[in-house]
């Protein structure tokens, strides 16, 4: 009987968690030719000039399964691996209902010492570990009635993400000699929180906040998943998996599990390992002894890192502001600390900017207008002092811009569609190509500088690691510099006698230095947690560094004359322990070198042979848009390109006690979105019916009003056409979208069915034109900070039996500022103008909070909306909901509305005119249930009618699935 009643939940927890599994990352270029490879245990989908590397990822997929499977005890099933080479994105991710892989094949400039490639197939073959582990382990019974629900669901409620991808971080680490496990820059966030703010509770460690910062979820996984296993054994989790699976009606199996095999919950052995982390490195740092540092920046109220930096001729210091309360910025500090903000630019890629003299250059992300995975990486070229710029587009995709000294040309490091990687130069006024380099191994290049105007230092990823080289493009040669051993190379610097870079060899980013003339490497400068984004005075007397604290990199300053530097024989290279241990664990490393790739066939993908794929049913019908599920049945279909997707079922409306069938279909694979929905089957209600009772002389002597129910038969089929057009520019996005939609529905009456009900087709056409600009958001925004959102619309009956008339309507949203920087305030503009025909249309704007709609030929509304946080208490009430902040709005709504027609709603009759108004507060929090990954915004709205004297309440309740 208990688990009985707890089906009904079972089935809305379905349509919770289903509703982001059933989610597509986007569209490749319609014009786009795909090919396959099919191996053993895996199904490579890719575009046709990937071939080469196709073969290379088959090979490396076949070598990866047979070690990133073996502390979890499982060998999954086939799976898809899509390929995405067009966008300017660095991603992969597994994802379920329907099953995939999806790969996003560019590197980026924040690599760690492997090949990009390599790095996906090894973090994200683990992910499908994990879940297919999941589906092997499910009773059979349930993977039969849901489908690939079944696992989506009991992986998106029981395992939290901060195990899902610190596992992952382990299997990386582990089957390799790097992975981020071993990356310094990787592990210093925590270890700053901890020994400068202590340990932050479960709550806040894994669901974040607005007050401190709190490093992400990979970052506290690889410290809990690996602490555990080193404590408990590799299998740990393994078992723990087994359990949740097996018994998905549970309600809390990993806490259950864990409590089992070691005797505490998830919390308590997250306070286990990180007091005794806490321990640990509070020794360390008792003992460091570092730089006497000169402070630049002042102490920040709340979060705020500065990166990127240079010194300008002025001696003033310009660099990358990050904060939770502004969008990232140019700033320019004076030596005393006083910031100016110089230009907002737009999406910036990470290890991107650089300088020379006044002017600021940096690479910036452009969506394609129609195309998710497309896109360009524009650079952007940005003087100081004249406030101009200029904007360069490459042929491919580029990162880390850098200006020759006599600022005619910049340097690129470019990726193709094939990932060939380039170090290009293109000239920094036309924008024309001048040389393109690409070394014979294809090593991928990172933090180019320029030497001269000919000649470049960078960081070259080969076998051996990164190591640093001299460069000519010009006359296609490289040369790798003698002294200056394999590492966690990054950020150079160049002066006339040093190369400055960023090196994590004693396991911190500290500053490292090569004497171009004595080929001695030493290092200069070690941080208390890190240091990076060296800017160095041309003299080479004078350092400018970002040194890393719990609230975000600050500017210090230094002399070399203040610091004494360590030749590189006397610094030993760091040991880590956990990655070692987790090593120990596995059955070894992965040997990517010399794989075979002969044996591999590739054939052609077609698109149209496979816009089916059936991944997931349930003995219900699902409504993912209201949470909500209803008798019937369901079936859900997305094909694997993501540009395909279906929903077919039967719903049987309990209340009206009639059945429909029903089949939605969308394509997004051409650049107009089409989407075709479907449905037909029997509809009832109720009508008040008067009976009268007489006397024998015929008078009326008694009337009784009865409830009569009647039905009727009804079918319905739309045709939708859009075309999402994205124009976002710098820090701004830009969506215009026209629609038109076309429906028509059929009512055929049954014996029941009162002669005045609608009879025959029905049909109306929708003409909708939409456009927004909005401001990005900060951490800390509640609503964008400018920005404005455009509607109009005209709905019309063009022919059939009946007429529903004709309805115009538009509407204005438009978002400015508060009184202080986290306060914004929303104003809202709408018309509409309806004429009646037999029926109406049902409104399209909206009417003051708390009143119910009224029939109207006319109706204009307004509104005003005053938002800001009240606090940010970061307190959770036990495991159940946890408060990151607390808000408030103060809302007056104002409406006038008209209707000229007679009481049939046809003809023309007296005016009446009527006039709303509303005003009140919104109290909402925004918070986390049960440690669910998925933020919750709840709260309650207190409105008060003036026209009805009267005070209304509601209960507001929002879930952002988007938040990951």
């Amino acid at each position: 009987m208990k688990k009985k009643g707890l089906l009904p939940i079972l089935f809305v927890l379905i349509s919770l968690v289903g509703k982001p599994q059933y989610f597509s990352t986007g569209e490749d270029p319609a014009f786009l030719k795909w090919r396959q490879i099919v191996t053993r245990d895996f199904q490579l989908i890719y575009p046709e000039d990937f071939e080469e590397k196709a073969r290379v990822m088959a090979a490396y997929f076949e070598k990866v399964y047979d070690y990133g499977s073996v502390t979890l005890n499982h060998r999954p099933r086939k799976i898809s691996v899509i390929f995405h080479t067009r966008t300017v994105r660095s991603n992969g991710l597994v994802g379920w209902a329907p099953k995939r892989m999806e790969l996003f094949t560019p590197p980026h400039q924040e690599i760690y010492a492997q090949d990009w490639l390599q790095q996906l197939v090894l973090h994200e073959f683990r992910h499908v570990v994990q879940v297919d582990k999941i589906r092997s382990q499910i009773p059979p019974v349930i993977r039969a009635l849901l489908g690939e629900h079944a696992e989506a669901l009991i992986t998106g409620i029981y395992l939290p993400f901060w195990f899902l991808e610190g596992d992952a971080v382990i299997a990386e680490t582990a089957l390799s000699t790097t992975g981020r496990g071993r990356l310094p820059s990787f592990l210093m966030e925590h270890k700053a929180q901890v020994v400068e703010k202590g340990v932050f509770s479960f709550d806040k460690a894994f669901n974040g906040s607005y007050r401190d910062f709190v490093p992400d979820h990979y970052k506290l996984g690889y410290h809990l998943v690996g602490e555990t296993r080193a404590r408990y054994g590799s299998l740990l989790w393994d078992y723990t998996i087994d359990q949740l699976s097996r018994k998905p009606l549970s309600i809390t199996p990993v806490n259950k599990m864990l409590k089992l095999l070691t005797g505490k919950n998830q919390e308590q052995l997250y306070l286990q390992v990180f007091d005794s982390l806490h321990r640990e490195w509070t020794a360390e740092d008792r003992s460091f002894r570092g730089v006497p540092w000169v402070v630049v920046t002042k102490p920040p109220p709340v979060y705020a890192s500065y990166r990127y930096n240079h010194i300008l001729p002025s001696g003033e210091i310009v660099t990358l502001k990050t904060s939770y309360d502004h969008l990232p910025r140019f700033v320019r500090v004076s030596p005393t600390g006083e910031e100016e903000t110089v230009f907002v630019p737009g999406q910036i890629f990470e290890e991107s900017v650089g300088y020379r003299n006044n002017l600021i250059v940096w690479s910036e992300f452009v969506p394609d207008v129609r195309w998710n995975h497309s896109g360009k990486s524009i650079i952007r070229i940005f003087d100081v002092d004249s406030k101009e710029y200029r904007t360069l587009i490459p042929e491919y995709k580029c990162f880390a811009p850098s200006i020759s000294p006599d600022e005619h040309n910049v340097s690129v490091v470019e990726t193709d569609f094939k990932n060939h990687y380039y170090l290009s130069v293109y000239n920094s006024s036309t924008g024309a190509l001048v040389v393109r380099y690409r070394t014979p191994d294809n090593n991928y290049l990172f933090s180019p500088v320029w030497k001269n105007n000919r000649e470049l230092f960078a960081v070259v990823l080969n076998k051996a690691g990164k190591q640093l080289a001299l460069l000519n493009p010009f006359e296609g040669r490289m040369i790798l510099m003698d002294g200056v051993e394999p590492g966690e190379i990054k950020q150079l610097c160049y002066t006339e006698e040093k190369l400055f870079y960023i090196d994590g060899r004693s396991g911190k980013n500290a500053l490292w230095s090569v004497n171009l003339t004595a080929g001695e490497v030493v290092r200069e400068a070690e941080g208390r947690f890190g240091l990076e984004y060296p800017a160095v005075t041309p003299d080479g007397k004078q350092l400018i560094i970002s040194d890393f604290t719990a609230d975000g990199f600050r500017l210090v300053r230094t002399t070399f004359s203040e610091i004494t530097s360590v030749p590189l024989r006397e610094v030993s290279r760091n040991f880590y322990p956990l990655a070692e241990l987790m090593a120990a664990q596995e059955p070894g490393i992965v040997e990517f070198t010399n794989v075979d790739t002969l044996g591999y066939i590739s054939k052609p993908y077609r698109k149209a042979a496979h816009l089916i794929n059936l991944h997931s049913w349930a003995p219900v019908s699902l409504d993912m848009e209201s949470f909500g599920f209803y008798p019937g049945f369901s079936v859900v279909s997305q094909n694997k390109l993501g540009t395909a997707e279906a929903m077919m079922g039967y719903k049987w409306k309990t209340q009206e006690r009639t059945g429909q069938a029903y089949l939605n279909f969308e394509y997004r694979g051409w650049y107009p979105i089409f989407r075709l929905e479907g449905y037909t089957g029997r509809r009832a209600s109720e009508y008040n019916l008067v009976k009268e009772y007489q006397n024998q002389g015929g008078q009326v002597t008694r009337r009784d009003t009865v409830l009569k129910r009647y039905s009727w038969d009804e079918s319905g089929i739309s045709l939708d056409m859009r075309v999402p057009l994205d124009f976002t520019r710098g820090r701004f996005y830009r969506i215009l979208q026209p629609e038109v939609k076309l429906a028509v529905a059929d009512y055929r009456h049954r014996e029941s069915t009162p002669g005045s009900f609608i009879s025959g087709d029905v049909w109306s056409v929708v003409w909708r034109l939409y456009f927004h600009q909005l401001q990005r958001k900060a951490v800390r925004d509640i609503q964008p900070k400018w920005g404005w959102i455009l509607e109009g619309a005209y709905r019309h009956t063009p022919f059939g039996d009946n007429n529903m008339g004709s309805m115009r309507s538009a509407q204005a949203g438009i978002y400015l500022p508060g009184f202080t920087k986290t306060h914004g305030t929303y104003t809202y503009l709408a018309f509409q103008d309806r004429t009646p025909g037999d029926y109406s249309y049902s409104a399209a704007v909206t009417i003051p909070r708390g009143w119910h709609s009224f029939r109207s030929t006319r109706l204009v509304s307004a509104s005003v909306r005053y938002v800001f946080p009240l606090l940010y208490p970061d307190l959770n009430l036990g495991k159940f909901i946890y408060f990151r902040r607390i808000k408030a709005a103060l809302f007056y709504d104002a409406a006038r509305m008209e209707d000229d027609s007679d009481t049939s709603g046809k003809g023309k009759g007296l005016v009446f005119r009527k006039s709303l108004q509303s005003l009140g507060a919104d109290l909402t929090a925004d918070s986390n249930f049960l440690r669910f990954y998925a933020p919750v915004d709840m709260g309650i709205r207190a409105v008060y009618l003036p026209e009805g004297k009267r005070m209304a309440y509601e209960f507001l309740l929002s879930v952002d699935f988007n938040s990951f």
